[in-house]
């Protein structure tokens, strides 16, 4: 068997290595600071904001269930396949993929509609989509549907703060037609 290219530090190495190892670290409770810290990914959204983020989301994703929902309840006919569902089962499903349309699609009222759990996920994309735009198409005509798809914000567009309070406001108080014209007011 071939030996490794490590060299076997003696004794006396192995003191030395564990002295100058002490020497460099602090004591307990004290952290030395490099001239170069990198901020962690997670501190550069402000807590604020993402709170706001998750309580938009929650908002949003109820107001659509209720509203495609039976009696104003969180149980209700699939928008695509038409199966019932209830409680965790009957989602808010998008059109436009959330993670493509940005942030004006993904709380877009006319982009969400209440699904099963089945057709929200990737059991059988391919049949979803097909049927969810003829759906779309039926419920508000091919003109709206291809306005939504073409639907991106300006370029000067970012979501912020004080878009995710506005839009919060509006989901609590609001109409459905007063959330479309407020989301298609900032493209």
């Amino acid at each position: 068997m071939k030996r490794g290219t490590f060299k076997k530090l003696t004794y006396q190495e192995a003191i030395e290595k564990r002295i100058e190892k002490q020497r460099n670290t602090p004591p307990r409770g004290l952290k030395l600071t490099s001239k170069r810290t990198k901020t962690p990914k997670r501190d550069l959204m402000p807590q604020r904001v993402k709170r706001a983020k998750l309580e938009l989301v929650a908002l949003s994703h109820t107001f659509v269930r209720k509203r495609d929902g039976i009696n104003g309840e969180i149980k209700g006919y699939c928008f695509d396949c038409g199966t019932y569902a209830e409680g965790r089962h009957f989602q808010a499903g998008h059109f436009k993929a959330d993670s493509v349309g940005g942030a004006i699609l993904r709380y877009h009222p006319h982009n969400m509609h209440g699904q099963a759990s089945g057709c929200n996920m990737a059991q059988r994309q391919e049949t979803v989509k097909i049927n969810y735009t003829i759906k779309m198409q039926e419920k508000y005509g091919v003109d709206y549907v291809n306005h939504l798809i073409n639907l991106k914000p300006n370029m000067q567009f970012k979501a912020d703060i004080i878009f995710y309070e506005n839009l919060i406001m509006f989901y609590k108080y609001e109409t459905e037609q007063r959330i479309v014209d407020f989301l298609e007011s900032l493209c």
